[in-house]
């Protein structure tokens, strides 16, 4: 846009003159410029400036007359209006009909190269000193047949150059610039110098027989090799922007760079370091999960083969170690959901079919007794009795008393294998694991509830070791007196170790003390 100011400018300058050729000041008017540049600048005509303004058939008619030459501009030539001829390349010009504003490649090095259009780079190419017999770096054969030939102005120093071809053989110190010196020197290759190169030479920048490439540098990341081979993965070199990795033959499985020259990672569909398995996709549900071979406890379910999967070794959670989940009858108890499971069909078992112990109930009698408690089958009476009273308890005709004679005590006449629980009237465990658990000497809690469920603090009596058996014989003569003369042992409401049952104290027959009873069909 400052180009096109400058020659509207320039147009009222010459005072406002038409752009006709004949309409012009005289050459010599100082308003005209000449630099000899042997381009048509905006202020210099053919007359004023003829090294720089050329005439040509583009002035008048012809083939040429609509194309605007370097060596032209609008002060003569029709063909350079409006934006052509500022010096820039505007919408609607082509390089066929403004070359002028179209440099040819290469153009402003300041050295006329051999596929340069003089008429498109004048500045580089024009016949300064054409005629001298000395191809200059300005000339080429197109500019100047005189001095630049086929051979001398092809870019190749040749021997017998060095003086007559400044074009092709820059001053050099050495020898080896010459080519036919017998030396492949720098620049030199079997293309270029087949004279003094007879074998391709790696990092000359030209590419030679048995050469994919040449591209002279010691880039050895980049398109071409420092072996002038083209790179590939699997060379042992990483090609910058285009690999991530290349470890040569250590590629592949099972290492950090895979066949594709790529760090490998989970999902590439390559086994790579720690992986087992790789299938190249995120489903986490096939025989291929977080690159690892599925199976039972990786904490992914396995669509088909599993029904759950918590990652877990806990086989006592909501889902079993065998991947499926936890369910009463599966050996397995589900822990705050069961309190057993032996697996079978069996409900009278120690574990029933809801996976539940049995349950027997143990209580305290809200009445109380002398010594003279009678016959163990008036003893289990009074125990009936008191059950009776409660219509939630089952059968009160399965109750006994927790009393031992001289010759009757619990671990004979009860039921030692049971391993159901033994729990109060409310439902509190006593005894969570059966016979054993009763009688090891520890209760879970006391037995302190009558069979109503009423708290009580009393002393039972007894005579009993805690693991059932008869702890002696003082028992009120047999369960026979309540005189103050005889003596019974007893226990404790409070306790719920072995005092539960023995004190070990003896209480005088005459007061009355409460019985414990215990369910046992």
């Amino acid at each position: 846009m400052a180009r096109k100011h400058f020659l509207f400018a320039f147009s009222l300058g010459l005072g406002g003159l038409s752009c006709l050729r004949g309409e012009f000041p005289a050459a010599d008017d100082p308003r005209w410029q000449c630099n000899k540049n042997f381009v048509c600048d905006p202020d210099e005509n053919q007359v004023s400036c003829p090294d720089d303004c050329v005439w040509s058939e583009a002035t008048a008619e012809g083939p040429r007359a609509d194309v605007c030459d370097a060596q032209e501009n609008w002060t003569f030539v029709s063909a350079c209006r409006e934006t052509c001829g500022n010096g820039q390349k505007d919408d609607g010009e082509t390089v066929d009909t403004c070359p002028r504003d179209f440099p040819g490649p290469g153009c402003g090095d300041g050295i006329c190269a051999p596929a340069e259009d003089p008429a498109r780079c004048p500045v580089d190419c024009h016949p300064g000193t054409c005629g001298d017999s000395v191809c200059d770096i300005h000339e080429n054969p197109a500019v100047c047949s005189q001095d630049c030939s086929d051979t001398c102005g092809d870019g190749v120093c040749q021997a017998g150059e060095e003086l007559a071809c400044v074009r092709d053989c820059p001053p050099c110190d050495d020898d080896s610039c010459v080519c036919g010196d017998m030396v492949c020197g720098q620049g030199e290759s079997m293309t270029t110098c087949p004279q003094d190169c007879t074998q391709p030479t790696c990092g000359n920048g030209v590419q030679e027989q048995g050469e994919p490439c040449d591209d002279g540098n010691d880039v050895n990341g980049d398109a071409c090799t420092n072996a002038c081979k083209l790179p590939t993965c699997g060379d042992g070199i990483v090609w910058t922007g285009k690999e991530d990795c290349d470890d040569g033959e250590n590629n592949g499985p099972q290492n950090t760079c895979n066949a594709d020259c790529e760090l490998s990672q989970c999902g590439d569909g390559q086994v790579g370091p720690g992986e087992t398995c790789d299938d190249a996709n995120d489903d986490d549900t096939d025989d291929c999960a977080a690159c690892q071979i599925a199976s039972c406890g990786d904490g992914h379910v396995w669509a088909g083969e599993e029904l759950c999967d918590d990652g877990n070794d806990v086989d006592t959670d909501d889902c079993t170690n065998a991947c499926q989940p936890a369910t009463c009858g599966d050996s397995i108890v589900h822990q705050d959901d069961e309190e057993c499971d032996d697996g079978n069909l069996i409900d009278t078992d120690a574990c029933n079919n809801d996976c539940l112990k049995p349950r027997r109930v143990i209580f305290v009698t809200s009445t109380k007794f002398t010594g003279a408690l009678g016959l163990m089958d008036d003893i289990d009476e009074k125990c009936q009795m008191a059950a009776a009273m409660n219509k939630d308890l089952a059968d009160p005709s399965t109750f006994k008393a927790w009393v031992s004679t001289g010759d009757f005590w619990p671990a004979m006449r009860m039921d030692t294998s049971y391993l159901g629980m033994y729990i109060l009237v409310d439902g509190t465990p006593v005894a969570e694991n059966g016979w054993p658990d009763l009688t090891d000497g520890t209760l879970s809690h006391a037995i302190d509830q009558t069979e109503s469920g009423s708290p009580i603090d009393g002393t039972p009596w007894s005579n009993t070791n805690a693991n059932g058996t008869s702890a002696g014989g003082v028992n009120c003569v047999g369960w026979s007196s309540e005189s103050q003369m005889n003596q019974g042992l007893y226990g404790s409401t409070l306790a719920k170790d072995a005092a539960w049952t023995d004190s070990m104290s003896p209480i005088i027959c005459s007061v009355l003390l409460p019985l414990y009873c215990i369910e046992d069909p």
